[in-house]
């Protein structure tokens, strides 16, 4: 035998034991990792914590009592009508009413004056179209029914669809265009009925088993909030319509929604990512058509690298990803634990730190880095949200007082426990709000994501940027 065919034979050797010690210990460590996965698993189990998408999902709602149907019919009139014929004034058959795209532009809900001409036009004429007083009717049929199911596919993972979500937030800007303007043709009753449907629209995702629904959610109702503070300045409250308000504005509170959406992110759509990637049922071509960040697949015809390279490195990534899987579970359930924290100690407390942690991560991890939103960033949003509710209710709180006592009152314990049956805790800081008494109103506010304070720095006119406190300010 030639010099080398002996040295290809040594190769081929070396090269079968090498492939031969891969797949061994593949193996095994498929076998260590599966236990403790399934350990981990058995351990969420036993802390109550759901792990299938059949326990997260839903109570099935009866037609009669489900005001997602109502909604639906609304969505439908402010895309594509009948036929594909237009409803709305200026829509074209198939597409987005032009109208509602411009509703969608509008920077502030909370001075018109901010509107350009052609705004001011195009959402009047919509506004008071015969289609769109429908489309109000169904919105507000639809806010008088206690249960809401959009009967979401979570089967499908993040393929989920979702479109009711930007249908939401359009029609809540539909009912603030239409509040604005009722408010300044002097029908201010009827302007805070409609953002009192809006808050019961919003307050409809609250279930939601997403995270994605509930900061839809608190986008809505800062939308909201925005326009009752700017209505109720320019044109006054009656205390009646204030209590509406307060009582609704109360059903918007707490994290327990935030807690819950840790779930479904956890089981519809981590987990169902990594149980498709152990089981062998999915690609990369998948998971880049699904939105795995960081995963890139090739479009249009299979290529070599989706018929034997993917299915390869998925199988060698089998054990590792059983091993991320558990650092997942671990990661997502301690941002459940710390939903459950005031901000304000979450915030001070690096160790437990979401952002710092998934830094920290091992390198093998890439699922667990990919998947996981920005979850401090959550955390800090879900405190503005209470913020800004908490605020709203005490300002139409302060309206109260001043209606019944002709002056706004010098502090905020003259409210309780009359008007507030306490006085609320500012998310940002453990403290009470601060509350200063002007010559013409008075001046409420949050300390903020800084947890400093600014002196009352509008955080809409710093446009969230820079140094802010979270404020109403009444009469400036």
């Amino acid at each position: 035998m030639s010099k080398g065919k002996k040295a290809l034979k040594v190769i081929g050797i070396i090269f079968g034991n090498l492939i031969a010690l891969i797949i061994v210990v593949n193996i095994i460590l498929n076998i260590v990792f599966g236990i403790q996965l399934c350990n981990k698993i058995a351990e969420l189990k036993a802390q109550g914590r759901p792990m299938t998408i059949a326990e997260i999902m839903p109570p099935p709602v009866p037609d009669e009592e489900n005001a997602a149907l109502l909604y639906n019919k609304a969505f439908i009139l402010m895309t594509t009508g009948e036929g594909g014929k237009p409803y709305i004034p200026n829509k074209e058959s198939g597409t987005e009413n032009r109208a509602i795209k411009i509703v969608k532009e509008v920077k502030s809900f909370s001075d018109t004056s901010q509107w350009t001409d052609e705004q001011k036009q195009e959402i009047s004429k919509l506004v008071n179209s015969r289609d769109s007083q429908y489309i109000y009717e169904l919105l507000e049929e639809g806010s008088k029914k206690s249960k809401c199911n959009f009967n979401r596919n979570y089967e499908d993972g993040p393929g989920t669809l979702m479109p009711d979500l930007s249908y939401m937030r359009d029609a809540i800007r539909l009912l603030c265009a239409k509040a604005l303007l009722q408010a300044e043709s002097g029908k201010t009753k009827e302007a805070f009925d409609t953002l009192l449907i809006g808050l019961k629209i919003s307050n409809h995702l609250k279930d939601g088993l997403t995270l994605i629904e509930q900061l839809v959610r608190i986008a809505c109702d800062g939308i909201i909030i925005e326009c009752i503070e700017s209505i109720s300045d320019s044109k006054g409250i009656t205390p009646e319509q204030a209590n509406l308000i307060m009582d609704e504005l109360s059903a918007h509170e707490g994290k327990e929604p935030f807690i819950k959406s840790m779930d479904g992110e956890r089981v519809a759509f981590g987990g169902w990512i990594f149980e498709r990637i152990i089981q062998g049922k999915t690609s990369i071509r998948e998971l880049s058509n699904i939105g795995v960040e960081g995963v890139e697949g090739n479009e249009g015809k299979d290529t070599f690298g989706d018929r034997i390279l993917s299915p390869l490195f998925l199988y060698l990534y089998r054990p590792i990803c059983k091993k991320d899987y558990i650092c997942y579970l671990t990661l997502i359930s301690k941002t459940q634990d710390n939903y459950n924290l005031p901000y304000y100690e979450y915030k001070n407390n690096s160790e437990i730190s979401i952002n710092q942690q998934t830094e920290q991560l091992p390198r093998y991890c890439i699922f667990t880095r990919m998947l996981l939103p920005a979850l401090d960033r959550v955390a800090e949003l879900q405190a503005r949200h209470q913020a800004y509710i908490d605020i709203c209710r005490t300002g139409l709180a302060l309206e109260i007082y001043s209606a019944k006592n002709g002056i706004y009152p010098e502090k905020l314990e003259n409210l309780v426990p009359e008007f507030l049956s306490e006085i609320p805790i500012d998310p940002f800081s453990g403290e009470s709000l601060i509350y200063k008494k002007t010559f013409n109103g008075f001046i409420l506010y949050s300390l903020g994501p800084n947890m400093k304070d600014d002196g009352g720095i509008d955080a809409r006119i710093t446009k969230w940027k820079g140094d802010y406190d979270i404020v109403w300010e009444s009469g400036s």
